[in-house]
């Protein structure tokens, strides 16, 4: 039975990675898919890099890394343009040969947003300043008739499982590196987990369908808060030190 990895939204924090690496390890792993964002932000983005070109994973690229190779640097945000700042093109030639989707043993769909566009989420609306859990039919229809029995994405940082009927199962494993962020690109709106942890998914198919467990992992976060702070990015520092946005009463 093969036990596989499905990891997302690094954002080159290496004290969480690590770690989760160690777990993944600890679980007898026998595939890595990763799902994209590996690098943007003020931790370690280069280390990062360096570290995933090593590993015999599958990957993706996400909205960021898709950013970090199209956009001049003069027009990137803060923190694809931290991350920019540290790599080289060696780096972003790596990030170009990335696929922005990948159907892997006519069994797998990796996106990184929705299998349409990387910026889209595929499993939920934003509302009130918050993301929600769409409805089945929502997600139906940003699935563009997707076929494959298991569907895995990222870009919300929001773990899930989803078992649609006559559908896939769709698998959200959470970030491994930042589990709390705000976004002004579609209006106001800000994603929390209510803990530090790293987070990322291990898959199993059985004989009544797919298992899927979401792992939480606990690492150094005051460290990567550390860092973010000496990056002057007060807006990271918060969500690495509790999974929120805005200190916890």
């Amino acid at each position: 039975m093969t036990r596989i990895a499905v990891l997302s939204d690094l954002h080159g924090n290496m004290p969480a990675i690590e770690k989760v690496l160690t777990d993944m390890q600890s679980r007898c792993v026998d595939r890595v898919f990763c799902l994209g964002d590996l690098i943007s932000g003020p931790l370690w983005p280069r280390e990062t890099i360096e570290f995933l070109m090593q590993q015999d994973w599958t990957f993706i690229r996400g909205n960021h890394d898709r950013c970090l190779v199209e956009r001049a640097p003069e027009d990137l945000a803060k923190s694809d343009a931290q991350a920019y700042a540290c790599i080289d093109k060696q780096h972003l030639d790596w990030l170009a040969s990335l696929p922005a989707t990948l159907e892997i043993d006519d069994t797998f769909l990796l996106c990184h947003g929705s299998p349409s566009y990387d910026k889209t989420y595929l499993l939920e609306n934003i509302e009130d300043g918050r993301i929600r859990l769409s409805a089945p039919s929502e997600i139906k229809s940003r699935l563009d008739g997707v076929k494959l029995p298991v569907v895995l994405c990222g870009h919300s940082h929001t773990p899930r499982v989803i078992c649609l009927d006559d559908g896939p199962t769709i698998i959200n494993p959470g970030s491994v590196g930042l589990p709390a962020y705000d976004d002004d690109s579609q209006g106001y709106f800000v994603v929390e987990n209510g803990s530090p942890h790293a987070r990322y998914a291990i898959i199993e198919e059985h004989e009544d369908g797919w298992k899927a467990d979401i792992i939480l992992v606990p690492y150094d976060h005051e460290k990567a808060a550390a860092k973010a702070r000496a990056m002057n990015r007060p807006d990271y520092v918060v969500g690495l030190l509790t999974g929120y946005m805005f200190q916890p009463e």
